[in-house]
């Protein structure tokens, strides 16, 4: 064991974690030199140190990705970015500096949550024993602060939460000792939660006053107004964090989709109109049996929107010996159009219209539908 601790808080943005950070601080742990200053999102402070922040800033940046970017990033796609290694050696400089001088540490910004990943590779060079305390918050209740806060409605929301958390579900290794948070829990006990942080840090005392502030917008909606969060696939994974499977290739079908509201979600003006397009062609089809056509890159958004209701996917270059494993999916020759029971068939493949009709009218009499036509 080091004689040096370092604490992870984790957590989405607007979930708790600067509420849990707090109590960690009064436990005598560091939070760094550079403490980000209160707002009015959060008045009573963030605990997050600055030049952390911009750590993960300016890597999310030289990627093309903000704070609230719908994005799966890997180590390999980390290491892509060309600062990914002066960024690398800056943080471990910085942490041997402050366990050097504080022997007890903790960090905290939710973005580290997506850039796991990079932490990861950060902690390894460190001599210091790493201690997790994961946050989790009821998704509708932190999908509406972010509505308060940012005005993203909560299919935006529902997707940067669970991106969030299956990050860490995925790539935080088994070996680090965990502790889970919930913040609905905090309200209720604070004092209960304050004993099993202590236990879990292994400190013997902490400031013993009370930090909760119920006033706050931050903490204002209450567990009890529960909703769907997410596409129905990844509902298990929103309630069962941080013990849930993450699908990653499923994560990865929804590129093109993520990229979308990435690009709608830049423009501010363009936001409603790009989502509604897409929820809009896919609320006609979600109560259908859907027969998707074409492993192309325009079928990630209907995978993603009409993952249920799709019964069978297939595509020209499949054959009855050879399927294609792609965005998630297999798909089939078209011959087995014919065997599957379906409403209509939504063709994700641009151009080629009328070869296209003629080709799949071979197979079947029910209505088929361009998606390229309806989108865009």
């Amino acid at each position: 064991m080091s004689e040096n601790q370092l604490v992870v808080v984790l957590g989405m943005h607007r979930s708790g974690t600067s509420l849990v950070a707090s109590l960690v601080e009064t436990m005598g742990f560091s939070c760094g030199e550079h403490p980000m200053q209160p707002s009015k999102d959060n008045p009573n402070g963030y605990w997050e140190d600055e030049l952390i922040v911009d750590i993960n800033e300016k890597l999310l940046h030289s990627l093309g990705y903000q704070w609230c970017s719908l994005t799966w990033l890997n180590l390999a796609a980390l290491r892509q970015s060309k600062l990914y290694e002066v960024l690398r050696q800056k943080a471990v400089s910085y942490l041997q500096k402050l366990l050097a001088k504080n022997k007890k540490v903790s960090l905290k910004d939710p973005r580290m949550c997506i850039l796991l990943p990079f932490w990861l590779e950060v902690f390894k060079e460190l001599d210091a024993d790493i201690k997790v305390v994961l946050v989790k918050r009821h998704a509708h209740s932190i999908a509406k602060s972010l509505l308060t806060r940012d005005q993203f409605d909560n299919e935006y929301a529902s997707q940067l939460i669970y991106l969030h958390w299956a990050a860490v579900a995925r790539f935080l290794p088994k070996t680090y000792p965990r502790i889970l948070i919930n913040y609905e829990e905090v309200r209720r006990d604070e004092n209960g939660i304050r004993k099993s942080l202590m236990s879990f840090l292994d400190v013997e005392s902490s400031v013993p006053s009370n930090l909760f502030e119920e006033k706050l917008e931050h903490h204002a909606t209450s567990f009890n107004e529960a909703s769907a969060s997410g596409f129905t696939w990844q509902q298990d994974m929103l309630m069962d964090f941080p013990n849930a499977n993450v699908d990653e290739d499923r994560i990865k079908s929804l590129a093109t989709f993520y990229h979308a509201l990435n690009a709608a979600y830049g423009r501010r003006n363009h936001r409603q109109h790009v989502i509604n397009e897409i929820k809009n062609f896919a609320d006609n089809y979600k109560t259908k049996k859907v027969i998707l056509y074409g492993a192309s890159e325009l079928a990630s958004i209907l995978i993603g929107q009409l993952s249920d209701a799709i019964v069978l996917a297939v595509d020209h270059a499949a054959s009855e010996d050879h399927q294609i494993a792609r965005l998630g999916k297999r798909f089939y020759a078209p011959h087995l159009i014919k065997e599957t029971e379906h409403d209509v068939i939504v063709v994700a493949v641009t151009g080629r219209k009328d070869e296209l009709i003629h080709f799949l009218s071979g197979y079947t009499s029910q209505p088929i539908t361009f998606a390229e036509e309806c989108l865009f």
